[in-house]
Order: structure tokens, then sequence, then C-alpha cells
């Protein structure tokens, strides 16, 4: 048997390409007719270019070089040997996942069953993953080959039969039951149609081309490198032990960091969380020992300390090896932990920052290539958008997941949006997508998707459905331009078909996805190219529009379905399953950078690189939590003949060690915190420090990068900007002053200049939530309403009650095409009603009301030695009484000032129209004002209080005193305008906080 090993602290690839140099005799021709099998195809791209540089600039004809598929549960891609055609085709990816959803669907689901389309598509997803384990990690390879698929699912069936019931909890004798109904279904349906499973074609491939090989072996050189490091399936383990008895056959494993005797051999392999303890349990599969192990080439120089791997092993050794741990040789393990550096950062961008210093630093050093290896995606986007901050697109091996492209996200806006109603934040999100054009020139879209939003979509929600935002636009009188309602009938006849996603009636699921797909398609058109054209161009065009092709020949394989459930089975559906090819879209825009690579765990095995950093190295991430899945538990997958759960850890802890052994400079990342929580260092890690603290109080070296990152953006000093405090000339300044700019000047000087000079109006939110706003205008409406109808005498309680019903209705239908204030606010105005029939009743007994003024304009001016100040107010109510004096009215929906606020000018409403009213700036009314109140009108569990003010106090002299300061300090003089001079007074809304900066200049933490 020929059996190889290439030392953990050699470049792999670069030592295999030598190796395989050095046997083939002959020239180009012969090289050419060498098969090297590998376990991923960026190994064979690495191979490739190992081979390029061991032959020093000769030309090359390089040997046939292919990615072994098979290797473990975490491979799906077939197998490229030749004796492989007459195996009956696998099932494709979506047809299984959508059969195996509809037996889903059929599982009560009070035994576990799914309650939605999409959550029965995700137990698929687990079900072909189960499926696929069992058929890889099935032990009898002869049966294998030998038998037919319909005898695998006999064995497997008889294995579900004899996980002894009684001796688990009943919730998994149910799931027991339901597992064997599936299996049994779904092989009657390969049957039928002559398929096989992913899984098990990938097994009989493998064993296939074992059983070919025992016949016939390989007439040429043929080497399988670098597979079972972290342990490998059955059939691979039994292919791989035909071709190493092969006379051309030769298996080269990545080497031990140090031999081992045999019983902490034995420990490693009854250890399923130990690195090596696949390659134990691959070699036992062999019948061989590590000392079966030979050089593979013995003059390749290593890259690193060659203590550095005897160190990592020994800090991982189980507890049977822990005895090397007493042997103190603190020289010997400083060396081994040279060009080995800590990480520590706060959080994940600290991290993410600090590994893209690092990785630009690593550039500075000619032909230098630096990698990032971690399993944690959102760690790796993140090193990707820093990297991008110093000019450097990295080569993710990753990519950008299909879901999250442009054109699969359009798709999914798409389903949101019609399945929301067309409410505004879905809505906005598709018509402002770049893709979004629905047949019209890009820029008149977008000038019209911006004419809608200000017209229809700031504020309360408008109406459900096109009908609703119609029905908004003419609501606003006059605000439905033509290029607006240009754009809705090309969103209606673009959504035909697909414009509501109702319970009911079901629908199969390819209509779904036909009228979905032509919707998207009319959107996305323009006047010079079909949407089509636009929707599937660029990196992720292809892959999109092969797995929508996949997914249409697949979901006739599911029962009708509720049309609103489409949008979660269709996000589900461009989730996964993926074709190996269309995982992903790498690389988008910009050429990678050749020497800079973001690899996951199974893309960076064999790989080699000067600077390497191993990212989040947290427990949880990597190694990741081990679940045994939902269908069986951990003692069940041990009788069933699965391998633990824990066995994952093992494939990942190899790639951390020999990771960790061949770069010359290796940083080991962690963050103390991830996704807003604490996070716990790497088993890995503790053990390392734990082994090091023990040789006298050694420790790695600690990298300075997350200072650097910290200090990034850290400005050298800090140069305090002005507060702003504009002070335009007094003759620029307005010389009109309503009763809310009153308010406003008082509290937020700076607020009023912003509106009121500026001319800055804030919009309005997008779904704004009706009860969190005064909503004054529709109560005022209704007040005046039904003042108007009711006069100065008192018709009787149901007059009057009727009265007010018919002000009511008149000032909700202004609203109607805002279905939320109706419902926030129709029940309210009822409550209200019968608190304000009350008061009128008793206000108006024995004719104590002469007249009653409502929404009456007041306008005066303000003379002074500097110049005239125009004061203009609105009264809500101005009331004659019998007894003499005038009595002041405001409505308040929100919060009543106090008699304070009155006093010290922060409401200085009240006080402006009683100078008002003595000045007869009102049309029918002048006077003393002999009462001053509000009227709280919230309509909730109080529905309506009357507060009074103090009728001791000149409130009208006040107003005047204030006007007169305000109009010769603001209006008429040259005073700056400070935002928020009073710190005790707060301005309403703060739409101008963030112009006014007060977050920066402000002392205090929240409101300033």
């Amino acid at each position: 048997m020929t059996l190889h090993a290439i030392p953990p602290q050699v470049p792999f690839l670069g030592a295999l390409a030598l190796g395989v140099l050095d046997r083939v005799p002959g020239g180009a021709e012969a090289l050419a007719r060498v098969t090297v099998l590998l376990p991923t195809r960026r190994a064979a791209r690495g191979l490739r270019e190992a081979f390029l540089r061991a032959a020093g600039g000769r030309a090359l004809l390089l040997p046939r070089m292919r990615a072994l598929a098979g290797l473990s549960t975490e491979e799906a891609e077939e197998l490229a040997l030749p004796d492989l055609l007459d195996l009956p085709p696998a099932v494709a990816p979506l047809a299984r996942q959508s059969v195996l959803a509809a037996m889903a669907q059929r599982i009560p689901t009070r035994a576990g069953g799914p309650a939605t389309p999409e959550q029965a598509w995700l137990l698929a997803g687990e079900l072909a993953r189960l499926f696929d384990e069992i058929a890889l990690e099935e032990a009898d390879v002869a049966m294998l080959e030998r038998e037919p698929p319909e005898r695998f699912a006999e064995v497997w069936l008889a294995r579900l039969d004899g996980l002894v019931p009684e001796k688990h909890a009943t919730h998994w004798q149910i799931t027991t039951t339901v597992l064997r109904a599936v299996a049994t279904d779904w092989n009657d349906w390969l049957t039928d149609r002559g398929l096989l499973d992913i899984g098990v074609r990938r097994v009989k491939a493998l064993a296939a081309q074992a059983a070919a090989w025992q016949r016939y072996p390989p007439a040429e050189m043929t080497v399988a490198a670098g597979i079972g490091a972290g342990g490998t399936i059955p059939a691979a383990a039994e292919l791989l032990r035909v071709l190493a008895a092969a006379p051309q056959g030769h298996v080269v494993l990545q080497g031990l960091p140090e031999p081992v005797d045999d019983a902490l051999w034995e420990a490693i392999r009854a250890a399923p969380t130990h690195p090596l303890a696949g390659q134990a349990r691959l070699l036992k599969a062999l019948d061989a020992t590590p000392a079966d192990l030979t050089p593979w080439h013995d003059d390749v120089p290593a890259t690193a300390p060659r203590d550095r791997a005897v160190l990592l092993g020994r800090a991982l050794h189980p507890a049977e090896g822990l005895s090397s741990w007493t042997e103190r040789d603190p020289s010997r393990w400083r060396d081994a932990a040279r060009g080995v550096t800590r990480l520590h950062a706060a959080e994940a961008q600290q991290e993410a920052a600090a590994i893209a210093l690092l990785l630009r630093e690593a550039m500075e050093t000619p032909e230098a290539r630096a990698a990032l290896i971690t399993p944690d995606r959102d760690l790796a986007r993140r090193v990707s958008a820093e990297l991008a901050r110093h000019g450097i697109t990295a080569d993710d091996s990753a990519g950008e997941p299909l879901a999250e492209t442009p054109a699969a996200a359009f798709l999914r806006l798409i389903a949101r949006m019609v399945a929301e109603d067309f409410a505004p934040v879905p809505l906005l999100a598709v018509l402002k997508h770049p893709l979004c054009t629905g047949g019209m020139e890009r820029a008149d879209w977008l000038a019209a998707a911006r004419a809608l939003e200000r017209a229809a979509l700031r504020g309360p929600r408008p109406a459900p459905g096109l009908s609703g935002l119609r029905a908004s636009l003419t609501a606003t009188r006059g605000a439905a331009t033509g290029s607006v309602t240009a754009l809705l009938d090309a969103l209606e006849a673009a959504l035909a078909g697909f414009d509501v996603l109702p319970q009911s009636p079901a629908r199969p699921p390819a209509d779904l996805l036909a009228a979905h797909m032509a919707a998207a398609e009319t959107l996305a058109a323009t006047p010079d190219l079909p949407g089509g054209l636009r929707l599937y161009a660029g990196e992720e065009g292809e892959p999109l529009a092969r797995h929508l092709h996949d997914l249409s020949e697949a979901l006739p394989h599911l029962p009708p379905m509720a049309p609103a459930d489409w949008p979660d089975l269709f996000e589900a559906s461009l989730a996964g399953p993926v074709a190996p090819s269309l995982r992903a879209v790498r690389n988008r825009g910009d050429a990678p950078h050749p020497r800079i690579a973001i690899l996951g765990l199974l893309e960076a095995r064999l790989q080699s690189f000067d600077r390497v950093i191993l990212g989040a190295l947290e427990e949880s991430v990597w190694p990741q939590a081990t679940e045994p899945g939902p269908w069986m538990s951990r003692p069940m997958r041990g009788e069933f003949g699965l391998p633990e759960p824990e066995a994952r850890i093992g494939r990942v802890a190899a790639d951390f060690l020999y990771a960790a052994a061949a770069a010359p400079e290796v940083v080991l990342s962690s963050a103390a915190r991830r996704g807003g929580a604490p996070t716990v260092q790497a088993r890995w890690l503790t053990r390392l420090d734990t082994f090091l603290a023990g040789q006298g109080g050694l420790a790695l070296e600690a990298s300075p990068a997350a200072g650097w990152a910290a200090a990034l953006d850290a400005p050298a000093t800090v140069t305090p900007v002005p507060r702003p405090m504009p002070a335009p000339p007094a003759e620029l300044r307005p010389r009109r002053l309503t009763v809310s700019d009153a308010q406003q000047l008082i509290a937020d000087p700076y607020a009023f200049y912003a509106r009121r000079m500026l001319r800055l109006n804030a919009l309005k939110d997008l779904d704004l939530d009706v009860g969190a706003i005064e909503y004054g205008t529709l109560v005022h409406d209704a007040m005046a309403g039904f003042l108007r109808a009711l006069g100065t005498a008192w018709p009787g309680h149901d007059a009057a009650r009727a009265a007010w019903d018919r002000a009511a209705a008149a000032a909700l239908d202004k609203h109607a095409d805002r279905p939320g204030i109706l419902a926030f606010w129709g029940p309210r105005l009822s409550n209200i009603g019968g608190f304000v029939i009350e008061e009128e009743a008793r206000l108006r007994a024995g004719g104590g009301l002469l007249a009653c003024l409502v929404e009456t304009k007041g306008v005066a001016r303000l003379r002074m030695a500097e110049g005239e100040v125009e004061i203009e107010a609105r009264a809500d109510r101005l009331d004659h009484l019998s007894r003499g004096g005038w009595r002041v009215v405001d409505y308040k929906t929100g919060t009543v000032p106090r008699e304070k606020d009155l006093l010290e000018g922060a409401a200085p409403q009240l006080p402006i129209e009683a100078w008002l009213l003595a000045e007869g700036a009102f049309a029918g009314a002048q006077g003393e004002a002999a009462e001053l109140l509000y009227w709280s009108l919230t309509g909730g569990e109080q529905a309506g209080e009357v507060k009074h003010m103090k009728a001791d106090e000149d409130y009208a002299a006040l107003a005047r005193e204030r006007l007169m300061a305000l109009a010769a300090r603001w209006l008429l003089g040259e005073a700056p305008f400070a935002s928020r001079p009073h710190p005790a007074r707060s301005a309403a809304g703060g739409d101008y906080d963030h112009l006014a900066r007060i977050e920066e200049w402000s002392a205090g933490t929240g409101d300033g």
C-alpha cells in the first residue's frame, strides 16, 4: 500500500507538485497522463499554480486535476471520472426539495408537520440533508456498489424500525414513524422515475470507480492528495484504499505534527472533536497506521518553524496525552510560537477593520500572499467592505449569496410589496430599486416615484392596494400629475395577475412564480431594453436565470397554496438548495487582488499563504455549535450508525491546525462581543494559552492591529466647530409673526430661522403612527362643524348629538383615503362628542351664550420705535358670555399646557389671542378676555377635560410685552438665531436638530 505524508509545516501543494515531477519519468507528455484527485476545485487551481512555480518557468502539459466529490456531507459536486456513464441520473436538487416539501405538508401539525409552505420547504431541506448523510455514511460499501437503490432504502428503513422506540421520548417515536413514511414515499417516487437520490448517486459513483480500479488498476500515475485530514465517508475511504493498493496509485495525506504512541493514537481516534480523529479513522479504514506513512518529498523547505505544528498538536491532545504538558522546555516553545500573534478585538466591526489592515500591510512585502480564513460570513463581508476602503477587492471564495444579489433582491421586494398591499415602505423599496423602470426612462420613473411619495405615501398609511394609492392622490387635490398617473398605470399593467396575494383561493406555486416573473420583467423594462435582458444581466444574471428555470420545473410537484404564503416560500427557495456552481456570485465589479483572499474552511484546505488570519475563533462560530438536527436525537444517530455531530468539530479543528501550522505568519483573531452579545474564545485558543502559560508563563504575542483600527478614524486633534447661530441683517428678517411662530421662536430660534427664512419643511414619516401625533386638524374640523350647526341656542340633546355625528362624519370624510386615521379617530370622535355635548348644554343653559365665533382669524399691528410687526392668530373659539366678557378656548388633542407655561411664555397662544381680542383684531369680537381655558379632547377613557387658567392675571398685557421683546430682538434686531437657548424649554418636534448639530455641541445626552 502506497501511503505518503507531507509535513504540516511545509506548503502542501508546493510539495505535492515537486513530488509528482520527481516521480514522473520522461517529458511533458508523461506528466499530462498523470491524474491528481483533490478535495476541492480551489485546491486544483492552487496545484496548477504550484506546478508552474516548481517548473521554474518551463512550459508544462499539466496533469489532469479533478475535485473528488463525495468526500463529506459538506461537498456535493459530481465525481468527474470516466466509469460513471452507466449510472442513472441524480434527482435535481430543487425537484427533490419540492417533492419532499409536498410530502412534509401531508404530515399533521400535531405530529410536528409544517404549518406553512415555507416551513415545509425548510423541513424538506433537513430531510434531504439527512438522506444524503445516511447514504454517504453507509459503511457497507460493497452493498452500495452491488445492490440497487431500492435495497438501500430497505436496509435503512429496517434500521429505523430497530431504534427501540421505548427508549426514546414520545415525540421521537412520532418523528421516527413520520420519517419512515416519508422515506418510503420518497424511495417509491425515485424508483418510478428511474432516478437516484443525490447522496446515493455520489456513493455509487465512488463505489463504481473503486470497483473499476480494483478490476483494472490505473495504468498511469494517479494521486489522491489532501483527502481525509478531517475524515471522509466510507465510500471515499474505500476508493482511497483501492488506489493505494494499485501499482500506479498514491495516496498523499497531510502529515502528523509528531509521532504518537499506539495508546494515544487510539485515544485520538475515539475523540471525535480532535483534529486528527478523522485521519485516524481514515487510516483505520485503510488498515494502516501512522507508521505506514512515508515521506512524499524530502527537499521542500519549511515555511514555518517545525515545532509550531508540535506545539499546536500537544495543546490539542486529548486527556490521555496531557502528560506531555508537564515537560518544561520554554525555549523550544518560544521558538515554536514565533510568527503566531493574537488579535483581541472589542467587537466584530473592530475585528474586521483590524484584519483588513493586516491584509493591507502584507501587501507591502513584494510577492507576499495573505488570506483571511473564517466560517463566519458576516465577518468575511465586513472585511471585504473594509478592504474596499483601502482600494483592494478581495477574492472572496464564498462570494455574494444568490438571494442577496440586486436582481434577486428586486424579485423578493416585488413579492413583499404585493403581499403587504402596496404599503409605503415596500412600495418605495421596489419603485426606487435600480432595476425598476416600468417601461419608462429611469430619470422620469424616479421623478414620478418621488412625486408619488410626497403626495400619497408620507404620513399615515394609505388605503391598501393600487386603488388606495389613487384615492390618496385624489384626496391631495391636484397632486396626481401626469407622470404619477403614468407610473401607477405602468405598475398596474405590470402586475396584472400578480397585484394581490390573498389567503384564498389557493393557486399552484408554479403559476405564482410565472406571474411573479412576468411582473418583474415588465417592471424592469426600459424603452430600449426588454426587462429580461436587464434582470438577468451582470454576474448574477445567468445563475439567477438557471435557478429560476430549475425552480419552475420543480414547483409543479407542490400542491396549490395560499397566495399570501408565496413571498416566504419564494425567499426560502432562493436561499437553497442551489447547484454548487450557482450558490453565489463572486467578485462583482473590479477584478480581485491576486494576492489577497477571503476563504471559507472548505476552500482553504491545502492552500498556502505568507500571512494567514484565522478569524472569528469563538465557540459556536469556529467551532460551530453541534446540533443533531430535527429528525434524530444523538442516541438515535448512534443506534442508526450515523457519526456523532461532534465529528464536525473535528473536521474544523483539522482546518485550524493545518492552516496555523504551515503559514510563516499566523494571526489568531477573536472578538469580545459579536452581534451585541459576549463571546467565549474557541477552546483551541484556551488550550494553547494554558499550555504556553505552563511553560514558564509564555504567551502569544499580541497583534497591534486592533489599536491601528481604533486609531484609523481618530483625528490627531479635535477642533470643535462653532455652534450654528445665523444672524441675517434686520432687513431680511420677516415682519410677520403667527402664534406658532412665536412659540417656536421662544423655544428654538434656530428652528424658526430654518422654517421661516430658509423655508425648510420636514417631510412626514412613512407609515406614520396616527396614535402618536396630535391629529388636531380632524378634531378642530369636527368642532367647527358642530358649533356652526349649533348656533348659540340649545336645540336639545338628541338634535345636538345628530349635529355632532354629521360634523364628525364630514371631518373624517376628508381622510377617507387613510383607513388608519378613520380606525383610530372614529371611536375617539364619538367619545369626544359625548363630552362636548354635556359642556355645550351647560354653557347654553339660560341663554348664557351671546355669540360663538369659530376658527376666526385675527390680525393686529405691533408698533414699536424700530418698526412694525404684524401679529396673526387663528382662534379655535371665542364665546361672548351673557354675564359679560369673552371666553377664549383652545382645543388640545395632546399635552395641555400648564399655567406656568403661560406665565413664562412657553405657551403663548391664549395670551396672544387675549391681546388680539382687546385690540379688536377679530371680526365681530372686541373686549376683555374674561376666561382663558383649554379643552383637552383625546377621546380616550376620559374623553375630554376643561382646564381654566388664572383669571386674575392680565394675560393680554403680558402677551403684548413679550411680543414686543420678541419682535425687537429677533425680527427688528440682529440677534443670532441660536438653537434652544433655554435648556429648560424643549421645542416641539425637533425637525431641525440635525441641522443645528445639537448632539455635537450640547452638554446634555438627550434633548440638550
